[in-house]
């Protein structure tokens, strides 16, 4: 979207393995934006404040949490509601792009969403969205983001779409949902993408993740960092220092170790090693 000095703080940048997306993180005080389309898609998640957007003759405030989609070609416009401020996450997107995405994940080739309608309240699309874009703003856990992608993607056109339904069935893998479970209990270092890991059992990121999340009920990254997090809680117990913990249980930093952890089990490793000393 357009930019003016209405604008409080913006920032933009390009996501080569987000469907070469450029992404956008923004705070707006008092900004409109006049009647305009893009040639890019626009999934944009507000994340704060509340703002006025307007899409073929469709109204709405939108505010946290709620989820804007807006194919390439189609006008729309915005300008700030409630005190006048808002904050959102962004990914613009090329129709040839989701195009080749779309086959890459192993579903049907289509270079729009075609939303039903344009404003969606979807709290795990909204989490996916924002997953994908913060997760490239600091360059972390390109597993994560790649898992994010899909189910993003996937979510919009299972349940948002105009034609949803009409993606393609996947049978019971158990023995594929048991291999992959293996390889990733095998080296909790690994750093896989979603795309990767499909690769090495020779079938698709859609079959791979519907079959992963209906045999467990995780994701495949959400497995793994389980894991990392049960085997961390082990080391912990064991007296293993927090930083060799974290190293040896696959988690890039400490304060990525830290989070998940807390996120995990709601105490931090810290405190958890400390009651069983």
């Amino acid at each position: 979207m357009r930019t003016s000095t209405s604008t409080h703080s913006i920032k933009l940048w390009r996501a080569p393995d987000v469907m070469d997306a450029v992404m956008l993180k923004g705070e707006f005080v008092g900004h409109r934006y006049p009647p305009h389309a893009h040639d890019t898609h626009c999934l944009a998640v507000v994340t704060g404040g509340a703002v006025a957007v307007e899409v073929k003759g469709q109204r709405r405030v939108c505010r946290r949490g709620d989820v804007i989609v807006v194919d390439a070609g189609v006008v729309h416009s915005g300008a700030a509601a409630g005190e006048g401020r808002w904050k959102m996450r962004v990914e613009h997107v090329q129709p040839l792009a989701l195009a080749s995405y779309c086959e890459t994940l192993g579903i049907r080739r289509r270079e729009r969403f075609d939303a039903k309608s344009p404003f969606i309240v979807d709290t795990d699309l909204a989490k996916h969205l924002y997953g994908i874009n913060w997760c490239s703003e600091v360059d972390d856990d390109r597993f994560k983001r790649s898992e994010a992608l899909a189910c993003a993607v996937l979510g919009l056109y299972a349940r948002h779409a105009s034609s949803a339904g009409d993606l393609p069935k996947v049978r019971a893998e158990p023995a594929l949902v048991q291999a992959v479970k293996h390889r990733l209990l095998e080296d909790l270092n690994a750093r896989p993408t979603l795309s990767t890991l499909a690769d090495e059992y020779c079938v698709t990121p859609f079959v791979l993740l519907r079959a992963f999340v209906r045999e467990t009920g995780l994701s495949p990254h959400a497995f793994m960092q389980q894991e990392r997090v049960r085997r961390a809680m082990q080391l912990l117990r064991e007296g293993a220092s927090i930083a060799q913990v974290g190293a040896r249980t696959g988690f890039a930093d400490q304060s990525h170790f830290t989070r998940v952890f807390k996120q995990q089990t709601g105490v931090t490793p810290k405190l958890y090693r400390a009651a069983f000393r």
